[in-house]
């Protein structure tokens, strides 16, 4: 009788044991499919990245031609080249995060990264909103000068220039629109993911 006890418990470990490996396997493949859901959360902002490094030269000649056609300072071009740069590299430095972090490293060190990602990027955010506003404005007042100084006609001149700064300020608030919308997608891209890490390190707590 003890015999067969013993041989009842005996297998009913070794049935518990390859259960618990189970188990084990397959939360090791659910954490490594939310890694991947993560780097691929996350991906789209390195590839917006990547694409405002495309842009800013474009833009320059863009706005040298704009420039020369009408007659504005190389004062504010150099200006708004400096932003451009700035901008662009500060948006790859507080951006920048290797995929090897996600898929592989520690998610207690990664979820520090990407809430410095955010208070980064919200300060990042703020200095460009006061750094196009004071572009705008230049340019307004630039774009309006240029009008009167290179037509004959004042009243035609001045409508004109009118004109222009309406259209400049229109572009200005689309532009922030947009950049605001940009802004908040990432943030809620980067709080996506960090709430996965929670979920995870959470998970790892409780084993």
């Amino acid at each position: 009788m003890e015999n067969n006890v013993n041989i009842e418990l005996d297998s009913l470990r070794e049935q518990m044991g390859i259960l618990r490996n189970k188990l084990d396997k397959q939360e090791i493949i659910n954490e490594q499919l939310m890694r991947k859901s993560m780097n691929q959360s996350m991906s789209w902002i390195q590839k917006y990245v990547i694409f405002e490094i495309i842009l800013v030269p474009l833009l320059l000649i863009y706005l040298a031609i704009m420039h020369v056609s009408f007659a504005l300072s190389w004062w504010l071009y150099a200006f708004v080249a400096v932003m451009l740069i700035v901008s662009v590299s500060a948006d790859y430095y507080i951006n920048h995060l290797n995929s090897a972090e996600l898929l592989q490293g520690d998610l207690v060190d990664t979820s520090r990264k990407l809430l410095r990602m955010k208070s980064l990027r919200a300060k990042a955010f703020i200095i460009g909103i006061v750094a196009v506003l004071v572009w705008v404005a230049w340019l307004m007042w630039e774009l309006y000068n240029s009008y009167l100084a290179q037509a004959d006609n004042h009243d035609f001149a001045s409508g004109a220039a009118l004109g222009g700064c309406v259209g400049a300020g229109i572009g200005c608030v689309i532009g922030l629109i947009v950049a605001f919308l940009i802004f908040r997608k990432m943030q809620r891209t980067n709080d996506d993911v960090l709430a996965q890490i929670n979920e995870i390190t959470a998970s790892d707590a409780q084993q």
